[in-house]
């Protein structure tokens, strides 16, 4: 069976495209999210993605190198969705290539709310520069009916997209 390496925005985008890949491949989860504001909202979708992927039994690996620091991350590249796809799946095409997987992929892939051509055109520039194979699937038809499995499991379930700027566009008219 061929290891494909999964980016893990958060347990309920995972869901879906676990669905999909797991009679074909041998999943290993992937943690590297350090778009996601707050530090409190970033432990809650971290700690649910673990639960998942334990409950799931694959493997979980993160970004040994990272320590949460949202300000020094947002100067950087200031909530922009392409560069915050990069940066995530950059990663993540590297860490596969370096431990020997097959391909690799995202859980973004998942979402309705998320570009997928702008994720599918950059993974496929990483996948050429890192030299391991990009995996598109359409995750997202299975999106709600996994989500709302993992609804009744009580798992944790985000109102935004990660970044300070999508809990601004979230919350404001609340």
């Amino acid at each position: 069976m061929k290891k494909i390496l999964l980016h893990i925005c958060c347990a309920p985008c995972s869901a879906s495209a676990v669905k999909l890949l797991k009679e074909e491949y041998k999943i290993s989860f992937f943690w590297h999210n350090p778009n996601v504001y707050d530090k409190t909202e970033y432990e809650n979708r971290k700690i649910s993605a673990v639960r998942y992927c334990v409950s799931s039994g694959f493997d979980f690996f993160e970004e040994s190198q990272f320590e949460y620091d949202y300000e020094n991350w947002k100067k950087f590249f200031l909530e922009q969705c392409s560069l915050c796809y990069e940066l995530r799946l950059e990663k993540t095409a590297l860490f596969a290539k370096e431990n020997n997987f097959d391909f690799f992929t995202t859980s973004l892939l998942s979402s309705p709310h998320q570009n997928h051509e702008v994720i599918k055109t950059l993974a496929q520039e990483i996948s050429k520069k890192v030299g391991i194979e990009f995996l598109y699937e359409d995750f997202r038809p299975y999106f709600y009916e996994e989500k709302n499995v993992l609804k009744r499991e009580n798992y944790y379930m985000q109102k935004y997209c990660a970044c300070a700027k999508s809990y601004r566009e979230r919350f404001k008219n609340v």
